[in-house]
Protein backbone atom coordinates (compact mmCIF):
# COMPACT_ATOMS: atom_id res chain seq x y z
CA UNK A 1 0.00 0.00 0.00
CA UNK A 2 1.35 3.41 -0.99
CA UNK A 3 0.96 6.03 1.72
CA UNK A 4 0.00 9.64 1.07
CA UNK A 5 3.57 10.89 1.34
CA UNK A 6 4.87 8.34 -1.17
CA UNK A 7 2.03 9.20 -3.54
CA UNK A 8 2.91 12.90 -3.36
CA UNK A 9 6.60 12.09 -3.93
CA UNK A 10 5.70 9.98 -6.97
CA UNK A 11 3.41 12.70 -8.36
CA UNK A 12 6.19 15.27 -7.98
CA UNK A 13 8.59 12.99 -9.86
CA UNK A 14 6.04 12.70 -12.68
CA UNK A 15 5.64 16.48 -12.68
CA UNK A 16 9.42 16.93 -12.97
CA UNK A 17 9.51 14.79 -16.10
CA UNK A 18 6.94 17.05 -17.78
CA UNK A 19 8.61 20.14 -16.32
CA UNK A 20 12.00 19.33 -17.86
CA UNK A 21 10.34 18.52 -21.19
CA UNK A 22 8.75 21.99 -21.06
CA UNK A 23 12.14 23.56 -20.24
CA UNK A 24 13.65 21.79 -23.25
CA UNK A 25 10.86 23.13 -25.48
CA UNK A 26 11.49 26.65 -24.19
CA UNK A 27 15.17 26.23 -24.97
CA UNK A 28 14.30 25.16 -28.51
CA UNK A 29 12.30 28.40 -28.75
CA UNK A 30 15.39 30.46 -27.86
CA UNK A 31 15.21 30.64 -24.07
CA UNK A 32 18.24 30.19 -21.83
CA UNK A 33 17.89 28.72 -18.35
CA UNK A 34 19.56 30.54 -15.45
CA UNK A 35 20.29 28.54 -12.28
CA UNK A 36 22.27 29.48 -9.19
CA UNK A 37 25.35 27.29 -9.37
CA UNK A 38 27.12 24.18 -10.65
CA UNK A 39 25.24 21.73 -8.39
CA UNK A 40 21.93 23.10 -9.69
CA UNK A 41 23.27 22.81 -13.22
CA UNK A 42 24.26 19.16 -12.69
CA UNK A 43 20.88 18.34 -11.16
CA UNK A 44 18.94 19.88 -14.07
CA UNK A 45 21.15 18.08 -16.59
CA UNK A 46 20.69 14.80 -14.71
CA UNK A 47 16.91 15.28 -15.01
CA UNK A 48 17.30 15.50 -18.79
CA UNK A 49 17.59 19.19 -19.62
CA UNK A 50 19.67 19.55 -22.80
CA UNK A 51 19.23 23.25 -23.59
CA UNK A 52 21.28 26.39 -22.99
CA UNK A 53 22.11 26.52 -19.29
CA UNK A 54 23.83 29.41 -17.51
CA UNK A 55 24.81 29.82 -13.86
CA UNK A 56 24.63 32.99 -11.81
CA UNK A 57 28.38 32.76 -11.18
CA UNK A 58 29.14 32.66 -14.91
CA UNK A 59 27.08 35.83 -15.41
CA UNK A 60 29.08 37.39 -12.59
CA UNK A 61 32.38 36.48 -14.27
CA UNK A 62 31.64 37.26 -17.91
CA UNK A 63 28.46 39.33 -17.91
CA UNK A 64 25.50 38.75 -20.16
CA UNK A 65 27.65 37.62 -23.10
CA UNK A 66 27.38 34.16 -21.52
CA UNK A 67 23.85 33.97 -23.00
CA UNK A 68 25.42 33.72 -26.49
CA UNK A 69 23.04 36.06 -28.26
CA UNK A 70 19.87 34.66 -26.69
CA UNK A 71 17.60 37.39 -25.41
CA UNK A 72 15.11 35.39 -23.33
CA UNK A 73 15.94 33.92 -19.92
CA UNK A 74 13.99 31.55 -17.67
CA UNK A 75 15.12 32.20 -14.12
CA UNK A 76 15.13 29.05 -11.97
CA UNK A 77 16.72 29.96 -8.67
CA UNK A 78 16.11 28.05 -5.44
CA UNK A 79 12.63 28.28 -3.95
CA UNK A 80 13.75 29.71 -0.61
CA UNK A 81 13.91 33.37 0.45
CA UNK A 82 17.47 33.83 -0.84
CA UNK A 83 16.47 32.34 -4.19
CA UNK A 84 13.54 34.76 -4.42
CA UNK A 85 15.83 37.72 -3.73
CA UNK A 86 18.31 36.50 -6.35
CA UNK A 87 15.53 35.94 -8.89
CA UNK A 88 14.22 39.48 -8.37
CA UNK A 89 17.75 40.86 -8.74
CA UNK A 90 18.24 39.06 -12.06
CA UNK A 91 14.81 40.01 -13.40
CA UNK A 92 15.71 43.64 -12.77
CA UNK A 93 19.27 43.38 -14.11
CA UNK A 94 18.46 41.39 -17.23
CA UNK A 95 15.34 43.41 -18.05
CA UNK A 96 17.40 46.58 -17.75
CA UNK A 97 19.86 45.09 -20.26
CA UNK A 98 17.09 44.30 -22.77
CA UNK A 99 16.41 40.63 -21.96
CA UNK A 100 12.96 39.14 -21.69
CA UNK A 101 12.78 37.21 -18.41
CA UNK A 102 10.37 34.66 -17.00
CA UNK A 103 9.70 33.39 -13.48
CA UNK A 104 6.78 31.24 -14.66
CA UNK A 105 8.68 27.96 -14.49
CA UNK A 106 10.11 28.80 -11.07
CA UNK A 107 6.57 29.48 -9.83
CA UNK A 108 5.28 26.22 -11.33
CA UNK A 109 8.05 24.31 -9.54
CA UNK A 110 7.31 26.09 -6.27
CA UNK A 111 3.62 25.16 -6.39
CA UNK A 112 4.32 21.55 -7.38
CA UNK A 113 6.93 21.03 -4.65
CA UNK A 114 4.50 21.97 -1.85
CA UNK A 115 7.43 23.53 0.02
CA UNK A 116 9.21 20.19 0.32
CA UNK A 117 12.01 20.74 -2.19
CA UNK A 118 13.43 24.24 -1.88
CA UNK A 119 16.78 23.69 -3.60
CA UNK A 120 17.18 22.90 -7.28
CA UNK A 121 20.24 20.73 -6.57
CA UNK A 122 18.05 18.31 -4.56
CA UNK A 123 15.83 17.59 -7.57
CA UNK A 124 18.43 15.20 -8.98
CA UNK A 125 17.08 12.46 -6.69
CA UNK A 126 14.16 12.24 -9.13
CA UNK A 127 16.43 11.57 -12.10
CA UNK A 128 15.78 8.33 -13.96
CA UNK A 129 18.14 5.69 -12.65
CA UNK A 130 20.79 4.49 -15.06
CA UNK A 131 20.86 0.78 -15.83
Amino acid sequence: MIDKREKRYQAFGDFLGRFVTDLNHLSEDGWSLLVEGPRDSRAIRKLGFVGDLVTVSSVGRTGTSVFRGREKVVILTDLDREGAVLAAKFVKRLSHEGFKTSLRERNRLKVASHGVFLHVENLSRFAPSEA
